[in-house]
């Protein structure tokens, strides 16, 4: 087998891995989603009256989602389901561009 054609197969495999990588990283993202219609975010704020900036309130942001599902409720989850999504379409795209190289 020439080099090239195991250099073709790898970013074959590449390709699947990254497709497969990112669809995992959309179905995190429709979960965050799904959960977040499901369960929605309570703003709560309290009156400050000690304060002298011109903010007299603070506000809490409080989901009603259930304990299992407060973590997917979170800014960590959301980013975590971007990052995986770019890292399989980083992987797709180099592939493709490594692609034309490998042939030669």
């Amino acid at each position: 087998m020439p080099p090239s054609s195991q250099g073709i197969r790898l970013l074959a495999v590449l390709v699947k891995v990254g497709a497969i990588v990112s669809t995992a990283g959309v179905a995190l993202l429709v979960a965050f989603v799904a959960v977040l219609l499901a369960f929605p975010v309570i703003k709560e704020c309290y009156d400050n009256d000690n304060s002298n900036d011109g903010n007299s309130s603070k506000c809490t942001y409080e989901s009603t989602a259930p304990s299992g599902l407060r973590d997917i409720v979170s800014p960590g989850f959301l980013a975590a389901s971007l990052l995986t999504i770019a890292a399989g379409i980083v992987m797709i795209r180099y592939s493709r561009w490594r692609e034309p190289r490998v042939q030669t």
